[in-house]
């Protein structure tokens, strides 16, 4: 990336600024941007904000207000990603998050669909008879779990425990604050994306292990 204008965005997320990181995202798709750069920048500056999350610098009214500044950048970056990949031409993932917040989840949802993936949103707080419902009533490859805290990992661990019972050759991917490669490997996932453009690249290789 290196665009050292795009970090006045990053600034604007930790200012939980709305209408500053709107009209930044506006300027930079009219000097021509790149959408996935934006949000990159988007996601770099809501890793940050969960950090200070967890260090105690930040608390859940600043975290929200700076999510509400990334939904109002994302508002306008979003549609012109995804306009033109619509579909379940790659597979398709059903997607949840485990926490209240739902913006990594909206990032990631929005990287697979303008990739190709068809996605089914499974909302925010899921538990395991959720998911077990969800994947009874529709054909999904790939479950995808955003896990924010890490009091969720145990739960995380016996959604997916219960989901592969439910669909046996089920893929799980992971992501979120709380979640690293070891975590992953502990509660059975399959992989863990340290962010969309990771999990994008993810989804694909499950995808292509699943037809090989």
């Amino acid at each position: 990336m290196g665009n050292v204008k795009l970090e006045a965005l990053k600034e604007a997320l930790l200012e939980q600024n709305q209408r500053k990181a709107k009209d930044l995202t506006e300027e930079f798709l009219r000097e021509g941007v790149e959408p996935k750069e934006i949000i990159d920048v988007i996601s770099e500056g809501l890793r940050l904000i969960g950090d200070l999350f967890e260090k105690g610098e930040f608390f859940l009214p600043e975290v929200m207000r700076a999510a509400n500044a990334a939904k109002a950048s994302l508002g306008v970056v979003l549609p012109m990603m995804v306009k033109e990949n619509v579909g379940d031409g790659r597979g398709v993932i059903a997607i949840g998050s485990l926490g209240p917040h739902d913006i990594g989840k909206t990032i990631v949802s929005s990287m697979l669909i303008a990739d190709g993936f068809k996605v089914l949103d499974m909302g925010i707080n899921v538990t395991p008879s959720i998911v077990e419902d969800f994947l009874r009533n529709n054909k999904v490859d790939i479950l995808a779990l955003s896990i924010l805290l890490t009091s969720d990992i145990d739960k995380g661990a016996n959604i997916i425990e219960r989901a592969r019972k439910v669909l046996s050759g089920l893929k799980v991917m992971v992501g979120g604050a709380a979640m690293s490669q070891d975590i992953a490997r502990k509660i059975r996932a399959d992989a863990y994306g340290r962010d969309a453009s990771e999990a994008v690249k993810i989804a694909r290789e499950l995808i292509g292990g699943k037809e090989k």
